[in-house]
């Protein structure tokens, strides 16, 4: 079976898959700040296409 791809089709997927590159660049730079939210993350990630699972976990002893 072949796929024929037109030039629209082309130019569709590469804005697509550009978007795309940009969101995970967003994320990306959020998951580094210190400064966002886990509601930030939770939209930046779903944006993405991505299912964002956190987990707090306390620290037990002597901080040095």
């Amino acid at each position: 079976m072949t796929h024929m791809m037109t030039q629209g089709t082309r130019l569709h997927l590469q804005d697509d898959l550009g978007q795309l590159g940009e969101r995970l660049i967003r994320f990306g730079e959020a998951l580094q700040d210190p400064n966002t939210t886990v509601g930030k993350l939770t939209d930046l990630a779903k944006s993405c296409g991505i299912k964002l699972h956190m987990r707090a976990v306390a620290e037990s002893g002597v901080q040095p």
